[in-house]
């Protein structure tokens, strides 16, 4: 028995001495691709993305439209948030509101329509053997939508209370004005919408919104789910396929100016300060992408982020810290931000200012580098959780103007970051000299901060 227990010890501590611990095993390369949806542009402007994904009983519609708030009048600041409530909730021509709600409701489907900042989109969420009732009632709303006056006057009346309420929210205070600050509040990225510019907006302005925006040649449509590829195109040509209309004439969003380095303040009595640090950031599309993506992870974009080893975990200043290096149109934002004491708000802003300025002075370690790729390239494949995701996304590349194969190259993109391009990329896009501040707290606690800074008032 004692001979038995011994082998099998031997045995026990052979296996164990041979095994390779976790970090020592090697992987082979991560091979991701999106799948990929027929495209197939129809006579007059409209463009289809189709993909077959039978694995659920269910279709999934969106569609995308150049437009959204960035091209709304500044005399009518709030016109894109009505007119897509009051186009959603409006009925059609054919349809009351409630005729139109209770169609969709009968098929359990969801209806939706949003602003998105530069496009609208419009999606639809449908059982497979509802499909063609539910995207005929879908272009029925697109295409002769009633704006009918109760529902614009309810649309402007909520957008009102909105506005009203806006500034219950300190974290909303902070982001918003933080825009106005970088972009300028006249600026359409910056710009807000008030109470008088919604009450001047009209059901004609609606209408006329809809005639410029909405149609054949600014639309997109995205399907994916359980259909047959060749019957979905038909109904899709059937249902659009004799719409006529013209290119519209969006207005030139204007390239913001940038701003010189200053601190703002704002009062609001709260236990803890929200703070802000940035400046403008880049365009879509930029060839750096990859390295900013990879720079932003060492920066703010990780829990094990300079940013939250100095502030969170050496000093224990804040719960959350991050950063950003979003895209837009023209230029996106650069930011950092947190919440903390009131009594650390100072020391927080010297602390990111610190961290934004080293990226520019030194690379990043090598482990630095190597865990932000891994990380990055290993969630990649999270930013598409549905086949619907991945169609959007590729959909979305064509409207912005965007390369085919952005995300297909991506990958090997973020592989081929070195420190040497994170550096650069920190010193072309990171400018600590025009850095801009912006703090939102409670101005008794926050006074040496507030009497240094140029205050500013939540609009």
């Amino acid at each position: 028995m004692r001979i038995s227990l011994w082998i099998a010890f031997i045995l026990c501590w052979a296996v164990y001495a041979e095994a390779v611990h976790p970090t020592g095993i090697e992987y082979p390369p991560l091979q991701y691709t999106l799948p990929k949806p027929e495209r197939v542009a129809l006579p007059n402007g409209v463009v289809v993305y189709l993909l077959e994904d039978h694995d659920l009983p269910l279709v999934d519609v969106e569609v995308r439209l150049r437009g959204g708030r960035l091209y709304e009048p500044a005399e009518k600041a709030g016109l894109s948030t009505v007119f897509v409530r009051a186009w959603r909730n409006g009925g059609t021509l054919a349809r009351s509101p409630e005729a139109l709600n209770t169609a969709i409701e009968d098929m359990a489907a969801i209806l939706d329509i949003a602003d998105e900042g530069d496009t609208i989109g419009i999606t639809l969420s449908t059982l497979a053997r509802d499909w063609r009732k539910g995207l005929g009632l879908l272009a029925e709303l697109i295409r002769t939508p009633a704006f009918r006056e109760e529902q614009v006057n309810l649309a402007k009346a909520r957008a009102i209370e909105e506005i009203r309420r806006r500034n219950d929210d300190i974290a909303g205070i902070a982001s918003r004005e933080f825009a106005g600050l970088v972009y300028g509040v006249n600026h359409p990225l910056g710009r807000l919408p008030a109470v008088q510019t919604v009450q001047r907006i009209t059901r004609r302005d609606l209408q006329e919104w809809h005639r410029r925006l909405v149609t054949p040649r600014n639309l997109w449509i995205a399907v994916t789910g359980d259909f047959d590829r060749r019957i979905m195109l038909e109904e899709i040509r059937r249902l659009f396929g004799s719409w006529r209309g013209s290119l519209p004439a969006l207005p030139a969003i204007p390239m913001p100016k940038e701003q010189g380095a200053s601190t703002g303040f704002i009062a609001k009595q709260a236990e803890q300060a929200h703070v802000r640090v940035g400046h403008l950031g880049v365009a879509r599309g930029v060839p750096e992408r990859a390295a900013l993506d990879v720079l932003n992870y060492i920066l703010g974009g990780s829990f094990t982020s300079r940013l939250t080893q100095e502030i969170r975990d050496k000093r224990g200043l804040a719960y959350a810290v991050w950063s950003s290096f979003a895209p837009a149109n023209p230029r996106g934002l650069f930011v950092m931000g947190c919440q903390t004491k009131s009594e650390s708000a100072e020391e927080v802003v010297r602390l990111m200012k610190e961290q934004a300025r080293r990226l520019t002075e030194e690379p990043p370690s090598e482990e630095e580098l190597q865990q932000a790729k891994e990380s990055l390239i290993n969630s990649f494949v999270f930013r598409f959780p549905t086949a619907g995701d991945a169609v959007s996304a590729q959909m979305l590349l064509e409207i912005h103007g965007l390369p085919r194969d952005t995300y297909d190259t991506y990958i090997a993109r973020v592989q081929a970051v070195t420190a040497q391009d994170v550096l650069m990329a920190a010193r072309k896009y990171i400018h600590p000299d025009r850095l801009l501040v912006l703090v939102v707290g409670d101005g008794k606690k926050l006074a040496r901060l507030a009497a240094q800074a140029k205050r500013l008032q939540a609009r």
